[in-house]
């Protein structure tokens, strides 16, 4: 038995999952499987109009891959380093630039004090700065975004909080997350002790095929 078989029940066709894109509307697809450019949402709208929902994992992610022999994928890991020299309450906002179709499957981070001072109980290396990403730059398509309320969205948080390590590293559940050629990602880090160095990394797979007209 195959996951799609395990993961579609009652019959439903091959398990759908939403992806962006243009020129197109929500709802259309197979079985209303959501295709094209997203938009804001309602679950009782779409369980009134007959939407069929399905179970999908969600952690860890499953990727969506082409199905195409011409079409093949590959692993890397793109770091980016903050600090290193500077104070505590440093804040510096630095791209990473996608180049392929990549999907982003996990974050991971380490920083260390370059003065070799013992960091106080209870501390680890990933509460020694705080992190937030944005996808494409634009603070309207925050990844890791507040509460709302008196959190506003545009806030970083502890890398603890959203980070893992390299041993056990923090993945994006559902799909991960997709990133088309030409796009960025903005990782904003704010340093919280003096000579700290940040290494915050993304694990991605890159799509990579013949050119298409």
């Amino acid at each position: 038995m195959s996951w799609r078989t395990t993961f579609s029940p009652g019959g439903h066709g091959p398990l759908g999952v939403p992806t962006s894109g243009g020129n197109t509307n929500p709802g259309t697809g197979p079985d209303g499987i959501n295709a094209g450019q997203l938009q804001p949402d309602s679950r009782g709208r779409n369980m009134a109009a007959g939407v069929p929902y399905q179970l999908v994992p969600a952690y860890p992610p499953f990727v969506r891959i082409a199905n195409d022999p011409n079409i093949v994928y590959f692993v890397r890991f793109r770091t980016i380093v903050f600090g290193g020299n500077g104070v505590a309450a440093a804040t510096t906002t630095l791209p990473i630039y996608f180049s392929v179709p990549t999907i982003i499957i996990a974050r991971t981070a380490a920083a260390y004090d370059a003065s070799d001072a013992a960091l106080p109980v209870g501390r680890n290396s990933l509460d020694l700065f705080k992190i937030q990403f944005a996808r494409a730059g634009s603070s309207s398509d925050l990844i890791d975004a507040g509460a709302g309320g008196q959190q506003a969205p545009n806030i970083t948080v502890l890398g603890s909080s959203i980070m893992g390590t390299g041993q056990l590293p923090a993945l994006i559940p559902g799909t991960g997350l997709f990133v088309d050629t030409g796009a960025f990602i903005n990782v904003t880090c704010q340093i919280l002790r003096n000579n700290v160095e940040v290494h915050a990394t993304v694990w991605t797979i890159e799509e990579y095929g013949p050119a298409r007209g």
